[in-house]
């Protein structure tokens, strides 16, 4: 079975390093509709690498959206998808990448896995989708996988003393490198929302994953149970519970998310 996918793929950004921000938002309207925008900025030196291709580079194209991936992608997402923009986007401190905007048109067909990045010869995930009721201005978002235990390498070898001081020595030389590199996955109503349960719900967005990794690094020991955690077998839900405390980083474990439109 796959590791639990949205903490896998935080450790697949620590094995890439350098500056990376990844960003998916569910926008939802009133009327059942709804629009996702997702973006993958790389900083230059992952930006190099893409280009030049080999094991690293390749997990970095396979996160990037042209336009025929993401026209594939609008397709697995439900019935009634559709690409709105595709755009190459450049920012101020000298990122590059993408952004996607999709259009769904009936947010009940919605089937929303965020980031679902195809690799070449490896399989496509078989991770559950989450998916989207509307009645009224009552929302209710269900994320199967937030319950669901991965199989992974829980029972390998706990990291020696010796390994772990080392990994701790060496950080202070890698926090460079992840200066301004974060991945958030987004749920916010189009004219607000009045109410939610959920766990991280801050200026009228929702936050099912929010990973800063500067801030993360401040904390070597939280940081290297979050990296192990995508490994070992943990539930959203058993994450979200024991990194509630750690700066930088917020997890929904809930399965069922109600909220209150505005």
């Amino acid at each position: 079975m796959k590791k639990t996918h949205l903490l896998l793929l935080a450790a697949v950004s620590f094995i890439l390093t350098s500056c990376l921000e990844i960003k998916s938002t569910v926008i939802v309207n009133k009327d059942g509709t709804a629009t996702i925008e997702e973006s993958m900025l790389l900083g230059a030196q992952l930006a190099a690498m893409a280009a030049a291709g080999g094991s690293q580079g390749d997990q970095l194209k396979g996160l990037t959206m042209d336009k025929e991936k993401a026209e594939a992608r609008a397709k697995k997402l439900g019935e009634g998808v559709t690409v709105k923009s595709h755009e190459e986007v450049k920012t101020p401190d000298g990122k590059t990448g993408t952004k996607v905007v999709f259009a769904v048109a009936d947010l009940s067909k919605l089937k929303y896995v965020p980031f679902e990045p195809e690799q070449e010869g490896k399989p496509a995930s078989n991770t559950e989708p989450m998916t989207f009721a509307l009645s009224g201005s009552s929302l209710t978002i269900t994320n199967p996988e937030s319950e669901k235990k991965k199989g992974g390498d829980a029972d390998k070898p706990k990291k020696s003393p010796e390994q772990l001081a080392q990994m701790k020595a060496q950080m202070g030389m890698m926090k460079p490198m992840f200066a301004g590199m974060r991945m958030a996955v987004e749920v916010k109503g189009a004219g607000g929302i009045a109410s939610s349960d959920a766990t991280h719900l801050n200026d009228g967005t929702i936050s099912y994953l929010d990973i800063q990794f500067d801030k993360l690094m401040d904390n070597s020991d939280a940081f290297m149970e979050v990296m192990e955690s995508g490994d070992g077998g943990m539930s959203m839900s058993e994450a979200a519970s024991k990194f509630s405390k750690v700066e930088g980083l917020k997890i929904e474990g809930k399965k069922v998310v109600k909220v209150e439109l505005k």
